[in-house]
């Protein structure tokens, strides 16, 4: 994985396919100091009722992406971090 274009393309198609209508990156690959060893954060607003598929959401996106993702969804954001997430969010869907 070497740049956002790169990892939107793999995953948004994966996005739309569970209804997700709001997404992001932040963290390291949206400020672009990420490493090998990096997770990819992804920021999503989930449709009403994703609860149980959540989890599998980020299965596949680990699948697709074959590295760790940590998904967050915007109403689930620490409120402590809330706003450095927000400053720096990379919107894509």
């Amino acid at each position: 994985m070497t740049n956002m274009d790169t990892i939107t393309q793999k995953i948004i198609p994966l996005l739309e396919q569970y209804g997700v209508k709001k997404a992001a990156l932040f963290g390291s690959y949206a400020r672009g100091d990420y490493d090998d060893t990096s997770d990819i954060d992804i920021l999503i607003q989930p449709p009403k009722g994703m609860r149980l598929l959540f989890v599998r959401l980020k299965r596949d996106l680990e699948k697709s992406l074959q590295k760790e993702v940590d998904l967050v969804s915007y109403n689930g954001i620490s409120p402590y971090l809330k706003e450095s997430i927000l400053k720096h969010e990379k919107r894509f869907i």
